[in-house]
């Protein structure tokens, strides 16, 4: 059976990287007729009848209603139906952002009755497949290409960027553990050559407690439309890229999205030592491996020391991409595996699958209680926006009544404002008379002491008996 149209059902709206690299750009290079069964948020089930296969991705499942309605107009339909995955969200790790985040806790129990029901699924290595085939047995890989109409490839970049060796990582916030398990390295290195490097983080944050001698950039991401996102990581200045993740069955489950990606920006890397990454790195040839702290730090500082090296290594991992990996010749194995689940005969025989109508059932009772959840917290919110809105009121008038007492006091402050102004006045004065009264006093006083002195002179008491001869004369 040739298949040459998808009716196509995603979670998201957009096409981020998740989207383009799984369905929508392989099927355009395949020359595909793609009818999307959610146009600007509206749900539809008539691109199924005009489409050879129906294809959702991992979380689409979560809108039961739309989910339910798919899978009932398939089966009437009698299209085949594959679900596609990139990742094992029913074994998120512990510490996982996303888990902490509670991000999948409403869409696991959907997507595992999605992996059950479907067709067959098409998932992006081997490893991972090889854990999902206990959920469905009809299972094929569908790996990642490096889409070549929208990558081009960068010359090497060799010269330090402003006088700093750049050492760069590009993901999102998820990534933000893998990179705390380098801290001890980037510190090491930093030491290793002060002054002389940069860390640059884009899309992933990360803050470090004490000040160590090199530059610390972190930059926030400028879209998720992976068109676009193209365009940005293009234009990247650095010198070395990297791609830490932790050693656990999780990460073996993904692909090397980063190698092709750094490779095309002209980037040697060092590619932690996973599945995804020994499956395309060469150590040492197109791309350095590591496992511990000394072997990251030992390979950063070949990368650093020999500029020779990062323009050698970033060109091998430019050909290993250029011969193995572009979209352009690969793009033909999506109309062809989808034709395979097409005339499949067997419908999935996991263990697993008897128990689909429980899980159905389990679907429809969660569905509603998240919907009742849904409506109590939107109840609540406008509740709170209520009472928000009462508050905001109740402040705003207590605002103006406090504006009109302010205006009522101007006069009084006026008043109170020119009393203060007079009491500094009539201050002044009375300083002044005190002082002009304090010199009065102090020349009474010298008068006083001149007249004493006076009368108890010599001269004084030698002419009293003739003052009072004088006197007596005068009398008669």
């Amino acid at each position: 059976m040739k298949i040459e149209s998808a009716a196509v059902y995603t979670y998201e709206r957009i096409i981020a990287s998740l989207e383009a690299y799984r369905l929508f750009n392989p099927m355009l290079r395949a020359n595909m007729q793609i009818n999307r069964g959610i146009i600007d948020g509206e749900f539809l089930t008539a691109p199924i009848k005009n489409s050879d296969v129906v294809v959702f991705q991992r979380e689409f499942p979560v809108n039961l209603s739309s989910y339910l309605a798919v899978m009932s107009q398939a089966a009437n339909l009698g299209k085949p139906v594959v679900m596609d995955l990139d990742d094992d969200l029913l074994a998120l790790p512990i510490h996982h952002p996303d888990r902490v985040k509670l991000n999948y806790a409403k869409a696991q129990i959907p997507i595992l009755t999605g992996m059950l029901q479907a067709t067959a699924l098409t998932v992006t290595t081997p490893y991972l497949a090889d854990l999902l085939r206990k959920y469905n047995t009809n299972i094929f890989v569908l790996p990642n290409f490096l889409d070549d109409s929208l990558w081009q490839f960068n010359a090497p970049q060799v010269e330090p960027v402003e006088d700093k060796i750049r050492i760069f990582y590009m993901g999102t916030v998820t990534h933000v553990p893998d990179l705390e398990m380098l801290k001890p390295a980037f510190r090491a290195l930093a030491m290793k050559y002060p002054g002389r490097l940069e860390f640059m983080f884009y899309g992933a944050n990360l803050e470090f407690a004490e000040n160590i001698p090199a530059t610390i950039t972190n930059c926030q991401s400028e879209t998720f439309v992976y068109a676009d996102y193209v365009k940005v990581a293009l234009s990247q200045k650095a010198n070395i890229a990297i791609a830490p993740v932790e050693d656990i069955p999780y990460n073996h489950c993904k692909s090397s999205i980063k190698f092709f990606e750094y490779s095309a920006m002209g980037l040697p890397g060092v590619y932690s030592r996973v599945t995804p990454y020994a499956l395309v790195v060469e150590d040492g040839i197109n791309g350095f491996m590591a496992s511990t702290i000394s072997e990251w730090i030992d390979a950063l500082s070949q990368l650093i020391e020999n500029p020779h090296l990062r323009e050698s290594v970033a060109l091998a991992a430019q050909e290993t991409v250029r011969r193995d990996w572009l979209l352009s010749d690969h793009a033909h194995l999506w109309p062809e595996t989808y034709a395979e689940i097409a005339e499949l005969k067997t419908a999935n025989q996991a263990p697993l699958a008897a128990y689909l109508p429980v899980f159905e059932d389990i679907n429809i009772h969660l569905d509603s209680f998240f919907k009742k959840q849904d409506q109590t917290n939107w109840n609540t919110n406008q509740s709170l926006t209520a009472n928000y809105e009462e508050l905001i009121w109740q402040l705003e008038q207590t605002n103006q009544a406090l504006a009109a007492k302010v205006e009522e006091n101007r006069d009084l402050k006026a008043q109170v404002d020119s009393l203060a102004v007079q009491w500094l006045d009539h201050t002044k004065q009375i300083q002044t008379l005190q002082s002009e009264n304090r010199v009065i006093r102090e020349g009474l006083d010298a008068a006083k002491l001149e007249t004493v002195d006076y009368a108890l002179s010599r001269s004084w008491r030698l002419t009293r008996p003739m003052r009072k001869f004088i006197k007596f004369f005068k009398g008669k």
